[in-house]
């Protein structure tokens, strides 16, 4: 539902010029997969990624295939990288504490005890374990594959005479195309609690040369970049996204039952100049002076001040803001607004759950 309202609503928001308020929080991937992690998660942000050894005679088999053997590094940093991206975690840096990283790193059975008691040391909330489960696959194609170049100057060349495209049949070439599929699982472990939820990549990376070249391309090329792909993927199955919503304000003086209309408006407008500035301090001393001036009636004011505790982080002062604004408006006020109110109720309870 949430990841309805957001994408319903808020990018046209985001995309439009409305005056707005921001405001951050996470987004869970959809479906059961985030609300499993949701619970494993449990509101903890201190992450360590840790990369198991590959198992005995993997690295001779990459070395075969040409691969690089550097694993438990790449995989780590591509992760790390990944996850940093959506804003999330507070990803804690174990390089400089060797022996209990080694420790970790070593340990190719699930969590245990042990490493339980290790996490607790590193100081961490929660550990991703990443292992590569299968040898790489890699499979060589000759492929059809538009060239985009030349179709873009005959179609130029055809709408400046007026002529008729035969479509881009005619701008296909046969192109070398290396699919690279990285088989790596990885689990995410609440250090308090022991829960864990996993996700297991067996998507190939697809790598193509040039347009009309039919060798493949280079299979270390791609496989750094199914490295850095499954990173990626690894982080939108297991980590929320934090995501910034802005809340629309309002000015208009709808509904008033005391003080000048004009002045109330006033108030209003010179708090979301000093919001469009990024000043929310000074925006809701504003909104207070509407208020105020409208003998507490101004629906729009009382609004305004909810956002201004939503953004704050005192979500009780928000919701009685709120309420209040929906008590006194008229009649068709809160139609544009709804999406608005049932986003805020999710967060809250969200934050209440994890203990905000």
């Amino acid at each position: 539902m949430l990841a309805r309202i957001l994408h319903s609503s808020a990018l046209l928001l985001l995309m439009g010029c409305a005056s707005g308020i921001p405001v951050k929080f996470p987004q869970y991937p959809a479906g059961h997969q985030g609300q499993q992690l949701q619970r494993v998660l449990d509101g903890k942000r201190k992450l360590a990624v840790v990369a198991r050894e590959l198992p005995p005679g993997y690295s001779t088999d990459l070395n075969r295939l040409g691969l690089a053997t550097e694993w438990q590094d790449t995989i780590r940093g591509s992760v790390q990288s990944a996850m940093q991206s959506r804003g999330f975690y507070s990803i804690v840096d174990l390089d400089s504490r060797d022996r209990r990283y080694q420790e970790l790193a070593h340990a190719q059975s699930g969590m245990t005890r042990n490493q339980l008691q290790i996490g607790r040391e590193l100081a961490v909330e929660s550990i991703l374990f990443v292992r590569m489960t299968a040898l790489p696959r890699v499979e060589c194609k000759i492929e059809e594959v538009t060239d985009l170049s030349t179709a873009a100057l005959q179609l130029a060349m055809a709408a400046a005479s007026k002529g008729q495209s035969s479509g881009d049949a005619q701008y296909k070439k046969p192109t070398g195309v290396t699919y690279l599929t990285v088989f790596v699982e990885a689990t995410l472990v609440n250090v308090e609690t022991g829960r864990s939820i996993s996700f297991s990549n067996t998507k190939p990376h697809r790598l193509e040369n040039d347009v009309g070249n039919t060798r493949c391309p280079s299979q270390l090329k791609a496989f750094d970049e199914a490295m850095q792909m499954v990173g990626k993927e690894i982080a939108s199955n297991l980590s929320p996204e934090v995501v910034t919503f802005y809340i629309p304000l309002s000015d208009d003086t709808d509904g008033l039952r005391g003080g000048e209309p004009s002045r109330v408006e006033a108030f209003l407008v010179e708090g979301i100049k000093w919001a469009e500035e990024g000043n929310f301090d000074m925006a809701a001393r504003q909104w207070e002076r509407a208020l105020d001036e409208s003998g507490g009636t101004s629906s729009a004011a009382l609004w305004n001040l909810g956002a201004y505790y939503w953004y704050s982080g005192d979500m009780d002062m928000a919701q009685d803001y709120f309420d209040r604004a929906m008590r006194v408006a008229e009649p068709g006020w809160m139609d544009d607004k709804r999406y608005v109110w049932t986003l805020f109720q999710k967060e809250k309870e969200r934050m209440a759950k994890e203990g905000y």
